[in-house]
């Protein structure tokens, strides 16, 4: 082998052995959140949620209230919800549950490009939408099921990163799926009081995509 070639072949091999890997902050693995608040169930159900709309995100008319988080109804069911309230007297407008298809497809989907308060425009910030449903109803979103978008079973992070964990067989059908959003529906209508004084409508919707 020519000098320099054996010179070449040592300093790749000395660059690869120096390579430092990147920490998890620095590969933008998501922190662990700040300023959640939690309400439970005598039955043991909770909701974890923070208040987007009130940093500036998505629903952002004021006085118009808005929940996003976890319902949980066990550790290992965990479902992302995102609840906007009506704009418009709120407690005396009904409840409407959006699904998209599937089982599979997040209901995020309606949140964001159909009939949700806001769009997400091409540099990654939200556009208020005047002609969201919740100019009219009480709107609840669901990643469901558990598995899908922001839901999941249980977490695990090592040096790799952060990974949600689920059995893929457990809610693999309409059936299953519908099961489980219907447990999930029972512990938002049970804790909803605590969650936000102004449903008192029980007035109930729900619209869907196949």
């Amino acid at each position: 082998m020519a000098p320099f070639t054996q010179w070449t072949a040592v300093l790749a091999a000395a660059s690869l052995c120096s390579a430092r890997k990147p920490t998890l902050e620095e590969r933008q693995i998501p922190a662990d959140p700040t300023g959640v608040r939690t309400i439970t169930s005598p039955q043991g159900a909770s909701i974890s949620f923070k208040q987007p709309g009130k940093q500036g995100v998505c629903e952002t008319k004021e006085g118009v209230d808005d929940y996003a988080g976890y319902i949980s109804l066990n550790p290992t069911t965990n479902m992302f919800f995102w609840f906007f309230e009506a704009r418009e007297n709120p407690s005396e407008k009904p409840l409407t549950l959006w699904l998209n298809g599937g089982p599979g497809s997040d209901s995020l989907i309606g949140l964001f490009q159909e009939h949700g308060p806001c769009n997400v425009t091409e540099d990654l910030k939200t556009q208020w939408n005047p002609y969201s449903w919740n100019e009219h109803s009480n709107m609840l979103y669901l990643s469901q099921p558990v598995g899908v978008g922001f839901s999941y079973e249980t977490t695990r992070t090592d040096k790799d990163g952060r990974y949600s964990l689920v059995d893929a067989d457990k809610a693999n059908t309409t059936d299953a799926a519908a099961i489980g959003a219907w447990h999930i529906l029972q512990a938002f209508l049970e804790l909803s009081p605590q969650l936000d004084a102004d449903i008192t409508n029980f007035t109930f919707n729900l619209w869907t995509e196949r």
